[in-house]
């Protein structure tokens, strides 16, 4: 059973891999490769697998040797408010250069127990989006007409996400709609302006296998589109020790690898980083891509954490030698 569902597993990611060829060129909404230990970044049908509550901050910074180079700023969690329902959000702050943008989320989540192990996890949510181009920090004419009289433009958008993950044992197979509609490409001179929204979809199936008594292995593909955009293909191997320990290799389809630690640092609390570094293009001489997250979980499950070595101890005991038989009493033929 173990080797067929890794045979799955791994034929989804490399299926996932085939469907695109084209190096990523921008994206309308910022990255991270930390969704292997915070899986509510990715997908927030996902609240409530492991934990009853979450909370994590993350910060990334890409191209670090490059002035004005993309920062993102975000915390993100959930909580249990009633059985298997979930009320969870995010609050992003984006800035590269002159551009930036906030982003305020509120899902919630649904988890349907549909047979033993087996659910199915419904997520709904909606967004504020607050976007801003600072004019009076770029460097040029002040008197040309565009410019003259004109120190910023701002817009606000409303949208809305969806998402669906199928979850047995530690698979999971997730489709979602992180950018459900597409807004107004319009720009008015002045204060207020719309900035351009496309729909976008992902779809993420990850796997988690025992190798021995204290290590497990998690095998991750993602599949992003978004239209008028090339899709993005994440392929990531994690490996993780004692239910404390995590080291991890992700490539990603802009010809990028990323490596990945972290672990738990005390009951609950835990922190990840990673550096990503590309080949060729813009990548060259950039300084790479540094990430790091901290957070706090809370769980009364009868589930572990992500990091699932002691309960695998509890499924997988230790087998007890058997004891030989000793020799057979005598009996006594009483006459």
């Amino acid at each position: 059973m173990m080797k067929r569902n890794l045979l799955f597993t791994l034929g989804a990611c490399l299926f996932g891999l085939m469907m695109t060829i084209t190096p990523v060129s921008a994206q309308q909404l910022p990255i991270s490769t930390h969704y292997t230990f915070n899986r509510y970044t990715l997908d927030p049908a996902f609240a409530g697998a492991y934990d009853n509550a979450a909370v994590f901050l993350n910060y990334r910074r890409d191209w670090g040797n490059i002035e004005g180079s993309p920062q993102t700023f975000r915390i993100n969690g959930f909580g249990q408010v009633y059985q298997n329902m979930y009320i969870g959000g995010e609050i992003l702050a984006d800035n590269t250069d002159i551009f930036n943008r906030i982003k305020a989320n509120l899902n919630y989540t649904y988890r349907l127990q549909m047979a033993n192990s087996q659910f199915l996890s419904f997520a709904l949510g909606g967004s504020f989006y607050q976007s801003i181009i600072r004019f009076d920090q770029v460097n040029a004419d002040l008197d040309d007409p565009l410019l003259k009289d004109l120190d910023r433009i701002t817009g606000s958008n409303f949208n809305a996400n969806f998402g669906l993950i199928y979850n047995w044992n530690h698979f999971h197979l997730g489709f979602g709609l992180p950018v459900l509609f597409r807004s107004k490409d319009t720009y008015n001179k002045g204060a207020d302006a719309k900035f351009t929204f496309d729909r976008s979809f992902l779809i993420h199936v990850s796997n988690r296998f025992r190798l021995a008594d204290l290590w497990q292995l998690q095998a991750f593909g993602v599949y992003q589109k978004t239209d008028n955009q090339p899709s993005v293909v994440d392929i990531s191997a994690t490996a993780f020790y004692d239910d404390k320990y995590h080291i991890g290799l992700m490539y990603r389809s802009s010809n990028a690898l990323v490596f990945g630690v972290g672990g738990e640092l005390l009951e609950g609390f835990v922190i990840g980083y990673s550096y990503e570094m590309g080949f060729g293009g813009v990548y060259n001489g950039s300084g790479g891509a540094h990430e790091i997250t901290v957070g706090y979980r809370i769980t009364t499950k009868n589930l572990t954490h992500f990091y699932d070595a002691r309960s695998s101890r509890k499924k997988y005991p230790t087998p007890s030698r058997p004891v030989k038989p000793g020799p057979k009493p005598v009996e006594f033929n009483r006459r």
